[in-house]
């Protein structure tokens, strides 16, 4: 189960982050992700959201099931892998906990690019008594079709630890920073661009 918080922030309001916090960058990877749904949006229609994303030079699939967002926190089932292609992918994912009968339909259908992310993220790694998080800033563009959308946000995902206190230290985090939450997954955002 993926835990993360979501914010509309600059690469300002990160570095003030990470200096109050006293982190520092640990690196930046640039992220190029494919969306793929079915013809007849069988996914979208059941809150999935299915990619195929270039980290680098890794390139990784990933299926998230129904994201259930309140108050800038994000919490969704995610499974991810490293893939030579979607198929190969869809093969592996239920090896590490995947529904195998969505995957092995999924691997049967034709399965179309509906959207993509382009971005930049810059990292910082938060260790707590209690926790562990990634706080991250993406910078880059929504794309659907022939549309595009400038986006930046901070993220501050989980990694290991305590939930409650995670939380609780993030609401304080926003507070203190007055960090405006995004209720939408860049994907939601993404697709939202083909009814403008």
């Amino acid at each position: 189960m993926e835990r993360e918080f979501k914010w509309k922030a600059t690469y300002e309001n990160f570095k003030e982050i990470i200096k109050y916090l006293d982190l520092s960058e640990i690196g930046a990877v640039d992220m190029n992700a494919a969306y793929y749904d079915t013809t007849d949006k069988l996914l979208r229609s059941r809150k999935i959201s299915l990619r195929l994303r270039n980290e680098n030079d890794c390139q990784m699939c990933c299926l998230k099931l129904q994201d259930s967002a309140r108050d800038g926190l994000h919490v969704h089932d995610e499974f991810e892998c490293p893939a030579s292609s979607l198929k190969d992918g869809l093969a592996k994912l239920p090896k590490i906990g995947a529904p195998q009968k969505l995957c092995d339909a999924l691997r049967a259908e034709n399965l179309v690019i509906v959207c993509e992310t382009k971005f930049r993220r810059r990292i910082a790694l938060w260790i707590e008594e209690y926790f562990t998080a990634e706080i991250a800033f993406d910078e880059g563009n929504l794309i659907c079709y022939e549309k595009q959308q400038p986006f930046c946000e901070i993220e501050c995902e989980l990694k290991a630890g305590v939930e409650e206190d995670f939380e609780k230290a993030c609401i304080e985090l926003s507070e203190k920073f007055s960090l405006k939450s995004e209720p939408k997954s860049k994907f939601s955002r993404a697709l939202d661009l083909e009814n403008q």
